[in-house]
């Protein structure tokens, strides 16, 4: 149970520190590079088994992981964007939500069955996006704000998707070595970006920034680590809607009560809405 709620809270805080990040003015570019550079360093010390630059480039998973790298940059960027313009209650709602994209995917990619329970769930996940995101009659606040999460909600479930095929295709009890060249390919892009902003000027280096991206990096590697310890012991049917549920509850609660996020009753619904909707997901 203990790695069951740490990858909640851990996933929970991921979106707390991407508010964070808005309030103490920290550079998301510097805190995603380290927090992409620690992550993958401690998941290549924590492997433990040989390894070598060659087995990896040879590997067959090698060059669609470069893809899935490529898209964590992606989606973490949105995830710092939806958090500080959206809010957290709603970032967390719309990327769990987006277990519709790889739960619909398994129907036509893994021979899973199209229960009346997930089709359900598919749905009322469609209707509790839409109550989401209302604010007094209308779609919430700004185009900027309403489309982060739209585009956070398309690249989360892509992105698990693609993971969800990797694993099944490609790999063999090697989902931290995986993960590990993941990082490792965010990161070597995201560090390119970095250093050209850095030689033209457009970015100074920032000491309170780096540090910010040393935590994001132990939270965000600490987060997966314990999702996969907790699969050693729930079953998936079990243990993710338990920890979706959990992050998009407390996102909600810590958004409303410390960064004064305000939700109307209907977004308050969708909220409910959507967890309903992830249990019925992963349960059918």
């Amino acid at each position: 149970m203990i790695y069951l709620i740490s990858t909640t809270l851990l996933s929970t805080s991921i979106f707390v520190i991407f508010r964070l990040f808005k309030k103490y003015n920290i550079d998301n570019l510097q805190a995603i590079t380290v927090n992409y550079l620690t992550a993958s360093l401690i998941g290549y010390f924590s492997y433990g088994k040989d390894l070598s630059i060659s087995s990896v480039i040879s590997a067959s998973w090698f060059p669609f992981v470069l893809i899935i790298g490529l898209l964590f940059i992606g989606v973490f960027f949105l995830f710092a964007l939806s958090s500080q313009k959206a809010g957290v209650a709603i970032t967390a709602v719309s990327s769990k939500m987006s277990v519709v994209i790889p739960a619909a995917g398994g129907f036509l990619l893994f021979g899973d069955v199209a229960s009346p329970l997930k089709i359900l769930g598919i749905l009322a996940a469609l209707l509790a996006f839409y109550l989401t995101f209302r604010k007094k009659g209308k779609m919430l606040l700004t185009y900027t704000a309403f489309f982060l999460p739209v585009l956070l909600f398309l690249g989360t479930g892509t992105n698990d998707l693609l993971m969800k095929y990797a694993d099944y295709h490609f790999v063999e009890g090697d989902l931290i070595l995986l993960l590990s060249v993941i990082f490792s390919v965010a990161f070597i892009v995201v560090a390119t970006l970095l250093l050209y902003k850095t030689i033209v000027g457009k970015i100074k280096p920032d000491i309170k920034s780096l540090l910010s991206g040393l935590v994001l990096g132990l939270v965000n590697f600490g987060s997966t680590f314990f999702l996969f310890k907790s699969m050693e012991y729930f079953d998936s049917s079990l243990m993710f809607p338990i920890r979706n549920t959990g992050v998009v509850t407390m996102s909600a609660l810590i958004g409303f009560v410390f960064f004064r996020e305000e939700l109307r009753a209907s977004n308050w619904i969708g909220i409910g809405l959507a967890i309903l909707a992830i249990i019925l997901i992963a349960i059918g």
